[in-house]
């Protein structure tokens, strides 16, 4: 059964909507009314597998709207104070189609989200007919932006772009020449593998094993299977919470197998706590910059930390981003209507933490960069950037 909006989070949405129909006893007119309360939307999985990264992703978009509060925002001359309302789609498409029905209910004028592919294409529809802007941090599927979806907007690069450039790394970089190419058999594992194992195959690189796990797999018997077939390394496309139960594993069987993924969210601290001294020389590759790039990121890491805790994941940035684009989409609009909001959205041009964003025609990335990263010492040590625009142009980013 889909689940519903939490009793906390429907009793939030009454007093905001009471805020805005009943001032305060005593107001008079001449004294303005208190802020009217504008709710943008979260979708991700806040339980589950993928809880860590779900509740990261709203944590940051919640910092966001706390920091634009604190502004005393207006819009059309009246106050306004953002709310975020968090729904729990348990990375399940038929729960994020029921909250998305749900947000259009409560008069969300944009939504940060979702957390996956899967999600993300199975709600980006009913937001492009109503009209109403869904801003993900993390789906990286590249088919979602070919579907001709109106008002779905994403702030990483797609899958083809990860999967061909730590491809190229592997190859030229890390000298290897037996991999094994597995996927979790979600819409974004199966789209990033097929994405890595073209290019690695068109290098003249050995694919031993190409095949698909889910969570009730033996990940010893694979890693032995795949050892004894000479696998150098392994890519995984899957999540991070997966990933650290495989790197454990790798550690325990694999005799030297190194572990790769990309566009996964891997890159940050969650997946270093979890994997431990596993987590050592693993590969990955995601969107953007390394953090120490990206200015303003030591204040949000130390805000973070206070609020939150330590779990930050490498798509967390891109979740505080993606609500700072949607409130500068609203003031830029100067309105609430949520297809003027989506108006602004396809021309805006706004620097944020991330660096500097503004979406093509089709709602990717318009100047999508990489970065690679090894772990070493239980740290997430940058190798090299990539500018996709410029033919993959490459620069070093190492410490």
């Amino acid at each position: 059964m889909p689940k519903l909006l939490s009793v906390d989070v429907t009793r939030r949405i009454l007093l905001s909507f009471a805020v805005i129909l009943y001032p305060a006893h005593g107001t008079s007119a001449d004294v303005e009314r208190g802020p009217r309360i504008v709710l943008i939307g979260f979708s991700g999985a806040l339980s589950g597998v993928s809880e860590e990264l779900g509740k990261s992703l709203a944590n940051a978009a919640e910092m966001a709207l706390a920091e634009v509060n604190r502004l005393h925002p207006r819009v059309a001359g009246q106050r306004i104070a953002f709310r975020l309302l968090r729904y729990d789609d348990r990375s399940d498409p038929a729960t994020a189609i029921e909250g998305a029905r749900q947000m259009l209910q409560a008069g969300v004028v944009a939504v940060i989200g979702t957390a996956n592919s899967t999600t993300s294409a199975a709600v980006a529809r009913i937001y492009s007919d109503a009209g109403v802007a869904l801003i993900s941090p993390a789906a990286s599927a590249t088919a979602l932006t070919e579907q001709g979806y109106t008002s779905f907007f994403r702030l990483i690069s797609h899958d083809g772009h990860a999967g061909k450039y730590l491809g190229q790394h592997v190859v030229q970089g890390m000298k290897l020449r037996r991999l094994a190419v597995i996927d979790n058999g979600s819409m974004y594992g199966i789209g990033v593998a097929a994405s890595f194992f073209d290019q690695v195959r068109a290098s003249g690189v050995t694919v031993v094993v190409r095949e698909r796990i889910s969570y009730a797999s033996d990940l010893a018997q694979l890693v032995r299977r795949l050892r004894l077939r000479g696998a150098e390394a392994l890519f995984f496309g899957g999540y991070a919470a997966q990933a650290a139960h495989l790197a454990q594993t790798m550690r325990q069987e694999g005799g030297g197998m190194r572990l790769l993924m990309a566009s996964s969210g891997v890159v940050g601290a969650s997946f270093l706590i979890a994997a431990r001294s596993a987590a050592d020389g693993t590969v990955a590759i995601e969107s953007g910059v390394p953090t120490a790039a990206m200015a303003g990121w030591r204040r949000f890491e130390d805000d973070y930390h206070q609020r939150f805790g330590l779990h930050i994941h490498g798509l967390t940035p891109f979740a505080y981003d993606a609500a700072q684009v949607a409130v500068a989409a609203v003031r830029q609009a100067d309105s609430l209507d949520a297809r003027r909001i989506v108006e602004v959205l396809r021309r805006i041009s706004f620097r944020g933490l991330t660096g500097m964003i503004a979406f093509d025609a089709r709602g990717n990335p318009r100047n999508p960069q990489l970065s690679i990263f090894e772990v070493r010492d239980q740290r997430w040590v940058p190798l090299r950037s990539i500018d996709v625009l410029r033919g993959g142009a490459a620069r070093s980013a190492g410490p």
